[in-house]
């Protein structure tokens, strides 16, 4: 016989403060928390983890139970650009079998606060990296029609205002993302317990952690280059246009001796 333990995995835009957040709970809950993560016991074998790059994971949480909650941090967090990206996943408890990673769960012997403090934060990350791809995207197709424009144009279409601030604006969503994605490194727990070190990674490897990290990484360095060449193209639009104005005065001041004689 086995148990299964359903799974499901909530990513924000927002950052959390968890000493705020813990307001935003059922009272009367068993908590624990480091600096990066607060871990609610509902009641049982029924957790939520909350992780401070903006996730929330709940453990073998009722549906009415678990929408609560998340309806309530969607009240707590008016400025999210979009619903939270969720993802769901299995935990299947079978007694005496090896740990086994499958597409849609991973089976374990049995369940102890490591295992699921590692199954929490590797399932947060890959919903994170998933909603930080989504947002990368979205900042690397505009600056790709962007890039077009000038192409077509010889400069971007618009108010060189409004321009400044699409520059600024995609630069200070690539400083959120690169801080956000900084902490999805190996957990502490990882490097003191081996079997929490073998399931991270059987985990990390399945979900493919590394190679769409990567791939994020890979999606801002082009962000950085493509705007930092726009930066460069308005900078020597503004000389060319300040050198030729005072080319023009000049002219013109020859001109007006000229006309004096």
């Amino acid at each position: 016989m086995s148990r299964i333990y359903p799974v499901e995995a909530y990513s924000y835009a927002s950052r959390f403060n968890l000493r705020e957040v813990e307001a935003w709970l059922p009272p009367d809950r068993g908590m624990r928390s480091t600096k990066t993560q607060l871990v609610v016991s509902l009641d049982g074998d029924r957790l939520a983890y909350l992780f401070d790059f903006g996730a929330i994971v709940f453990v073998n949480v009722p549906d009415a139970e678990r929408e609560g909650i998340v309806d309530t941090f969607n009240k707590k967090l008016p400025q999210e650009p979009h619903p939270p990206l969720r993802e769901s996943f299995l935990i299947e408890v079978r007694a005496g079998s090896a740990v086994e990673v499958r597409f849609d769960r991973v089976v374990v012997p049995d369940v102890d606060s490591t295992t699921l403090d590692v199954i929490a934060t590797v399932l947060a990350q890959s919903v994170a990296i998933d909603y930080y791809d989504e947002d990368v995207q979205a900042i690397l197709d505009r600056v790709g029609a962007v890039a077009g424009e000038v192409g077509r144009q010889g400069r971007p279409l618009g108010r060189t205002r409004d321009f400044v601030r699409f520059v600024g604006t995609a630069m200070a969503s690539q400083v959120e993302i690169i801080t956000a994605i900084s902490l999805l490194d190996k957990p502490d727990l990882t490097w003191e317990n081996e079997a929490a070190d073998r399931l991270h990674d059987k985990l990390r490897s399945n979900l493919e952690i590394q190679e769409r990290h990567k791939a994020l990484e890979i999606k801002l360095s082009t962000i950085r280059e493509t705007l930092g060449t726009l930066i460069e193209f308005s900078q020597t639009r503004r000389m060319l246009f300040l050198e030729g104005s005072i080319v023009a005065l000049i002219v013109f001041e020859i001109v007006l001796s000229l006309l004096k004689l």
